[in-house]
């Protein structure tokens, strides 16, 4: 099994390491164990398969990969991916920008990776977003913060909201938000696109949480703006992330005015509904009605504006992260689990005949539920893994 020093690397994670521990063309079909491997072994990082010559050049081998000099766009980024993968194996590198990234393409090599000391890792830098905190002087959050810095704001969260026992305690709240996309789903009867679906709930749900309050997604009519700023956001930043030469770091392009407008959508938001979450508590706090409110159910952001360790803008970058994160990597999730399950039909009744059995004729999902669900809870991880 491969090993990296200093630096861990996984799909998209930049790479200044000098050498790696890896098996050469490790191949999916005879996945074992590498753990035996010694120091002798370790080679130099230049021994990673992968496009030799002039695709190794910073930004011109980026650009080698894409039109005109290939049949692909940027758009196409997967499948250049996975030409590569099939071509090199499961370990191999790309340059990307002035970057290597190398993508690991097997899940017993990247349990590795994400099994290391957080020391170890350093986080990609997402120059765009690093570009924007730069230019308008907005506070970074959590998605740029590397070592101590970032622990110390991840830690509330971490204890607030990301443990399985504190999240089942918001199951109600994301209940009712399940219970009304699917009536939504089944109105719709013919979902043209998945994911735009999926990025409307995630949204709905994730602002429930954040919030403490529903943002209306799926009402036709209200928040097009948030959802609309939100795929532009997503998407000009891997297209930013992929670009052969990062042209928005010198002039504001059309690509960085997109993010920009779009990130400031997403900060307004953010902005509004801390603000008026903060007048709701301090109006039950004067009413005396403070602790009656939080009793029924949790609030995720009474619990970082109570906590001595939170400055209200750290509250702001926090809350911020996790909302727009939150929201891309969840609705990808569940697409990726949807997909599995529609390509494997004979674990998708399975599953179904599990939720039947827990569920019986009730409709609304509880945290009790959720833990005798266990195959529910196989299948996600293993469309993880």
């Amino acid at each position: 099994m491969h090993l990296i020093k200093r630096t861990s690397l996984l799909v998209q994670r930049h790479c200044s390491c000098d050498k790696l521990r890896f098996v050469t063309r490790y191949s999916t079909a005879t996945a074992t164990s590498h753990s035996t491997i010694q120091d002798e072994d370790i080679k130099p990082f230049h021994q990673i398969p992968g496009p030799k010559g002039l695709y190794t050049v910073p930004y011109l081998g980026s650009a080698l990969q894409f039109k005109p000099f290939s049949p692909y766009t940027i758009d196409d980024i997967i499948t250049v991916i996975e030409n590569n993968k099939n071509k090199y194996g499961d370990i191999m590198r790309l340059r990307l920008g002035k970057d290597f990234v190398v993508f690991i393409s097997h899940p017993d090599l990247a349990k590795v990776v994400f099994q290391y000391p957080y020391q170890e890792h350093v986080r990609v830098g997402l120059g765009i977003l690093e570009i924007y905190h730069k230019r308008t002087g907005v506070k970074k959050g959590l998605s740029l913060l590397q070592g101590e810095e970032w622990l110390a704001l991840r830690r509330p969260a971490q204890e607030k909201m990301l443990k399985p026992s504190v999240v089942a305690d918001y199951v109600p709240m994301i209940g009712n938000v399940t219970n009304d996309f699917v009536k939504r789903l089944k109105q719709q009867k013919t979902v043209t696109d998945l994911l735009e679906e999926l990025m409307k709930y995630t949204t709905e749900s994730v602002g429930m949480l954040c919030f403490n309050k529903r943002l209306g997604c799926f009402e036709s009519s209200s928040n097009t703006r948030l959802i609309k700023a939100l795929e532009d956001m997503f998407t000009t930043m891997q297209q930013a992330f992929l670009l052969p030469f990062p042209t928005y770091n010198f002039f504001r392009t059309k690509l960085y005015k997109t993010f920009e407008r779009s990130q400031q959508v997403l900060d307004e938001v953010t902005h509004k509904e801390i603000n008026d979450q903060v007048m709701v508590l301090k109006k039950l706090e004067e009413d005396g009605k403070l602790d009656e409110y939080l009793s029924k159910d949790p609030n995720f952001m009474h619990s970082l504006l109570s906590d001595p360790r939170m400055a209200k803008e750290d509250v702001v970058g926090l809350v911020t992260s996790l909302f727009g994160g939150g929201i891309d990597s969840t609705a990808n999730g569940m697409a990726f689990v949807l997909t599995d399950l529609a390509l494997n039909q004979n674990k998708q009744e399975i599953l179904n005949q599990e939720i039947q059995a827990v569920l019986g004729d009730q409709q609304t999902v509880t945290k009790d539920h959720l833990s005798k669900m266990s195959y529910l809870k196989a299948c996600v991880k293993e469309s993880q893994r």
